[in-house]
């Protein structure tokens, strides 16, 4: 029997991954509270987007102007180390620029920043706009083997950034 093992696999599975994407998403929109399955404790009040009043602690980043070239750039600095892409800040910046209430466009902003791929990697995001290359299918040795496979039902991401090798 093979002793293959694969600690990071259980440390990084979908639902782990989904559920800290949806802890950040309810730190941004309501603090540091239970509301949407966030990372605080229950309360019995109603949860209110934009509303801390549950919340133990909240994000407290204040935009130093109402320009959103500077609040992208600001927020891609504490975020990703300025490592945020120019195409995803440009989508970014059109998303914050639609919006006319600037609290909920300033949440939109973070909880697009940390969908990013560069908010979630520790290195420089290189796109270089070519198409994934599709690898040839190896020749079969004729061996034969078994194959385990593992199918996850809880929650799901399907995402490159997902994989680990």
């Amino acid at each position: 029997a093979a002793s293959l093992r694969s600690p990071e696999a259980m440390l990084v599975d979908m639902p782990k991954i989904t559920g800290l994407i949806n802890g950040l998403y309810s730190t941004i929109k309501y603090g540091v509270s239970a509301c949407n399955d966030g990372f605080g404790e229950t309360s019995s009040k109603p949860c209110k987007e934009g509303d801390f009043s549950n919340a133990v602690a909240k994000l407290s980043y204040e935009p130093s102007s109402g320009d959103a070239d500077t609040i992208v750039s600001e927020l891609a600095t504490l975020l990703t180390s300025g490592r945020l892409s120019a195409a995803n800040k440009q989508v970014i910046k059109e998303a914050y620029s639609s919006m006319t209430d600037t609290a909920a466009a300033l949440r939109l902003a973070q909880q697009l920043i940390i969908s990013s791929p560069e908010f979630h990697t520790s290195n420089t995001v290189q796109m270089n706009g070519e198409s994934r290359t599709i690898p040839t299918n190896p020749e079969p040795s004729g061996v034969p083997y078994k194959a385990l496979i593992f199918v996850m039902l809880q929650g799901g991401a399907d995402s490159f950034n997902m994989l680990i090798p």
